[in-house]
């Protein structure tokens, strides 16, 4: 017998290897110890969401110093990201006119 055309097996071995892939990936993020690191109570992910609330919060890339508390401020006038007490002014633009 003899074969002309072998594209058919082609697909169908690109298509069982896009399975193997998948379900290598899928058996990853569910396994234990990717969500023990990275789940939504995972150690990594609560490490950056505290150094990206913090960093967000007071305008600093490093995080937060262990120990160090934080300070809530009254108004944005009050933050040191915001207002720069020094020269009197904000570091962030306004409009030149109050709105109508």
């Amino acid at each position: 017998m003899e074969m002309k055309n072998q594209s058919g097996q082609t697909v169908v071995e690109y298509i069982l290897l896009l399975v193997v892939a998948v379900s290598l990936v899928m058996t990853v993020f569910n396994s234990n110890i990717f969500k023990s690191l990275f789940g939504s109570q995972g150690s990594v992910g609560q490490l950056y969401k505290l150094d990206s609330e913090w960093g967000y919060r007071h305008a600093f890339i490093t995080g937060k110093v262990s120990g160090e508390q934080s300070v809530i401020y009254n108004s944005a006038e009050e933050h040191p990201s915001y207002y720069n007490s020094s020269k009197g002014e904000t570091r962030f633009f306004g409009p030149s006119d109050p709105y109508q």
